[in-house]
């Protein structure tokens, strides 16, 4: 048993290995397939029709190429213009399978153990799976990280200055997938802890931050060329911590300061005096006592219309800001019990079959809340938000988010009938997702699997425990990468509610550092040419 142990080992390290990993993931990822087939995920249609607008020099969604940015759409976009679901969801599964190699080649430089381990542990875990088998940048930031991880920990091992201008530009790349990963940013400094001269550190920190600058130095350059505004991705002023202040901690009020009053003066103007608020006469404290996704584009909207995108929703920004002064306690443990949650996700997929994309009957025209009757946001498409794409919609059914004579938002006839083609397109392929029902047996069995898993909180105890007690070869990677889960989390933890999709990319990282600390090699690495 020993020798076979020892010849399992052995091969762990070799190029056969990955590639046969490489060949198992697929395998595994094609037995979910079964139960859970290429589906809808968050924002798919934003990211669909930002990559049908790639090339429009004046697109009818304009500002959805403002608030995304370009590579998720790419990469859902691509396949589907090319070969629909089917090669979408061979895409999905080759970056499941790059994702599972990556990660056990991260805790191969700490040892064979750990890479044989995570390996095995990767492949049998349903949950951080689930990414890869809905249409979102879910799973390409799962992928990126995982490389990421991997750049990293090498880098960090074999210090050379094209290590760290991979490192940099793994940081641009993440960014371009998901703007919330600019607070990844701080890790251009990770050269600092690499074993070299002070001087060399510091020419690696520049080659780091040159390499992960200038690609989003040039996409602002680019979107300022294109759409008159140079910033990587707009709105992030609007979200956070706007949209966790106001949609859980209900705490922004006229009376918190002057970017409240002046919100409040915003929104009495143009919200309440209009239909269909004017009619039912809801009251400003009851608007802002029930704010939603919805609501909240619609203010977006507003101010970048009557306050001037030059503003960049200093408003929104200014009155979460105030709300928090107000009522700290309330926002701060919002947030560490959100984080918390993040932590404790065991996310279980229903059953997956084609959906309808007409709603069976209209969706009533108010709600009730505390006795204030207010608009339904399901019940009405929000016509100064239609430029701004499909993050508003409070509907999953597609038609109920679309206008049906787009004269009321653009007077031009050709971008009304390129509004028109974007919709339908976008309408087509989401009738794709999915294109099959999933086989019942399979999701049933994931499913028993996830609730049993072991959660973060488990492989972080682990994970400081060894670390304190063994002190690996490699160490300062595994630090590195706690700090990098803890940033990723803490944004969405200060700006959105609990979705699992904000936490499980970063699941497999907290296993391999935990195995990493735990079975790594230990004593010093070996002097490298670098």
């Amino acid at each position: 048993m020993s020798e076979l142990g020892g010849r399992l080992l052995a091969f762990v390290p070799t190029r056969r290995a990955a590639i046969v990993l490489f060949a198992v993931a697929l395998a595994v990822f094609w037995l979910q397939a079964l139960g859970w087939p290429m589906a809808k995920g968050r924002d798919t249609w934003d990211y669909l029709v930002y990559y049908l607008q790639f090339l429009d020099g004046d697109p009818p969604l304009s500002q959805v190429q403002l608030f995304r940015t370009p590579l998720t759409p790419l990469v859902v976009g691509l396949p589907m213009a090319i070969g629909g679901t089917a090669l979408l969801e061979i895409v999905f599964g080759v970056l499941f399978a790059v994702g599972v190699v990556a990660w056990s080649a991260t805790a191969l430089v700490f040892g064979r153990v750990p890479a044989l381990a995570s390996a095995v542990l990767l492949l049998v875990y349903p949950a951080w799976a689930t990414l890869y088998h809905q249409a979102s940048s879910d799973a390409v930031f799962a992928t990126g990280l995982a490389v990421w991880a991997l750049v990293l920990a090498r880098t960090l091992r074999w210090p050379s200055t094209r290590g760290f201008v991979a490192l940099g530009l793994g940081i641009a790349i993440l960014v371009l997938i998901r703007p919330a990963n600019q607070v990844l940013l701080p890790a251009v400094f990770v050269p600092l802890l690499a074993a070299a001269p002070w001087r060399r550190r510091l020419t690696w920190v520049a080659a780091c931050l040159a390499a992960a600058v200038l690609p989003l130095a040039g996409w602002a350059v680019h979107n300022g060329i294109r759409y008159d505004d140079a910033t990587v991705a707009r709105g992030g002023r609007a979200w956070v911590p706007f949209l966790k202040v106001w949609l859980d901690d209900r705490t922004v009020a006229p009376e918190n300061g002057a970017q409240s009053r002046r919100l409040a003066d915003l929104i009495q103007r143009h919200v309440l005096t209009e239909e269909p608020f004017a009619s039912l006469h809801v009251p400003l404290d009851a608007y802002l006592a029930n704010g939603s996704n919805y609501e909240t584009v619609r203010l977006i909207a507003l101010s970048d219309r009557y306050l001037g995108r030059e503003d960049d929703y200093e408003a929104i920004f200014g009155s979460a800001i105030e709300a928090i002064e107000a009522h700290p306690r309330t926002y701060f443990s919002g947030v560490a019990d959100v984080f918390w949650q993040f932590l404790m996700q065991a996310p279980i997929r229903e059953g997956i079959a084609p959906r309808a994309q007409t709603e069976p009957a209209p969706p009533p025209p108010t709600y009730t809340r505390d006795g204030v009757v207010l608009p339904n946001p399901a019940a009405t498409v929000l016509v100064p938000a239609v430029p701004y794409g499909f993050v508003w919609c409070a509907s999953d059914y597609i038609d109920s988010c679309t206008l049906e004579d787009s004269s009321v938002v653009w007077k031009d006839a050709r971008t009304q009938q390129r509004y028109r083609e974007v919709v339908s397109q976008v309408r087509a392929w989401d009738a794709e997702l999915p294109s099959r029902s999933g086989q019942h047996w399979v999701t049933e069995i994931l499913d028993r699997i996830t609730p049993r898993f072991p959660r973060p909180p488990l492989w972080i105890a682990v994970g400081v425990v060894a670390l304190l007690w063994r002190r690996p070869r490699g160490w300062p990677t595994i630090v590195v990468l706690w700090g990098a889960a803890a940033a990723v989390l803490g944004i969405h933890a200060a700006s959105q509610g609990v979705a699992p999709e904000f936490a499980l990319p970063l699941y497999p990282l907290f296993i391999v550092t935990a195995l990493a600390a735990l079975a790594g090699d230990r004593g010093p690495a070996r002097r490298s040419s670098a």
